[in-house]
């Protein structure tokens, strides 16, 4: 969808049963910001780097901003996967006069650009809304359309927060080696149970920091507060889970904690900006891609 010259939005629903590679051109000229709403099995692209292939892999919950004037590579896919990309030339995105950091102005001046790993909640969420906007042929509740305006203001925003990010991701340089492990090992165990999380001064306790340095870490490296990783997760996997449609909103909620599932609507409207029981009723797009 092209929003004006030189800015589109594109939104890729796949579904493939079997492994599969596709050969990847990029003869737009354009900056990719992609975030990737939806991941059942595993994706991932590969460019060739000097005399290597070198391979990214995508991520649920996750971005990535890319950049390649008529760049060869491949794309691996299995499994299904719903992913939205803003399109913007880069004469464009001078004229907004975002902020780029040193490390992305490099990277998108030698026209090899791959960087990934870009996600927050707000992120997230935005990405969320424009592919639902973009929805067309599903068996949602009729709904106002959005207005090309709001496309465009959700697209600017979405491309912010990607900016955003990596100003955030900056701070990661203050947090030591060894913190680092224990907060991934924090993380992964904070994770490992999206019913019921583990109390601070467990978490503490068990990757051998204190309190004050463990929030102040996830804060650092993770760009949320410990309870914000969680919730985002959790959110997630709600998420994925309702798309599926083989669930109750009842039975999502109560797995993930929620004996309440006002409080679960409440929290994954926060989120996404849609009501569970709308998204359990026919949320999902129409798949492209061969299954």
């Amino acid at each position: 969808m092209t929003l004006q010259e030189g800015l589109d939005i594109v939104r890729w629903q796949s579904r493939f049963e079997q492994p599969v590679e596709l050969p990847l051109q990029d003869d737009s000229e354009c900056i990719h910001f992609s975030f990737t709403n939806l991941l059942k099995g595993k994706a991932a692209c590969s460019f060739r780097d000097g005399r290597r292939q070198r391979r990214y892999a995508i991520d649920e919950g996750a971005g990535s901003i890319s950049y390649g004037r008529c760049r060869h590579g491949l794309y691996h896919q299995h499994g299904e996967i719903d992913n939205i990309t803003v399109m913007i030339r880069p004469e464009l995105l001078a004229q907004w006069e975002l902020k780029l950091d040193p490390l992305l102005n490099k990277a998108l001046a030698c026209e090899h650009c791959f960087l990934y790993g870009h996600r927050s909640g707000e992120m997230s969420a935005t990405a969320h809304m424009l592919a639902l906007a973009m929805d067309q042929g599903t068996s949602l509740p009729p709904a106002q359309p959005r207005s090309s305006l709001w496309l465009y203001g959700q697209s600017v925003t979405l491309v912010s927060l990607f900016l955003q990010a990596r100003q955030d991701a900056e701070c990661t340089c203050r947090v030591s080696h060894t913190d680092r492990q224990r907060l991934v090992r924090a993380r992964d165990r904070l994770l490992e149970d999206l019913g019921k999380a583990p109390s601070l001064s467990e978490l503490a306790r068990e990757s051998g920091l204190s309190q004050p340095k463990l929030t102040r870490g996830f804060r650092q490296l993770f760009s949320n507060s410990v309870y914000g990783v969680f919730q985002q997760m959790r959110m997630i996997q709600a998420r994925s889970r309702l798309m599926s449609g083989e669930e109750s909103v009842m039975r999502i909620a109560s797995d993930l904690g929620y004996a309440n599932a006002s409080h679960f609507a409440t929290a994954f409207r926060k989120q996404f900006g849609i009501n569970p029981s709308m998204l359990k009723n026919g949320g999902r797009g129409k798949s492209l891609g061969a299954g």
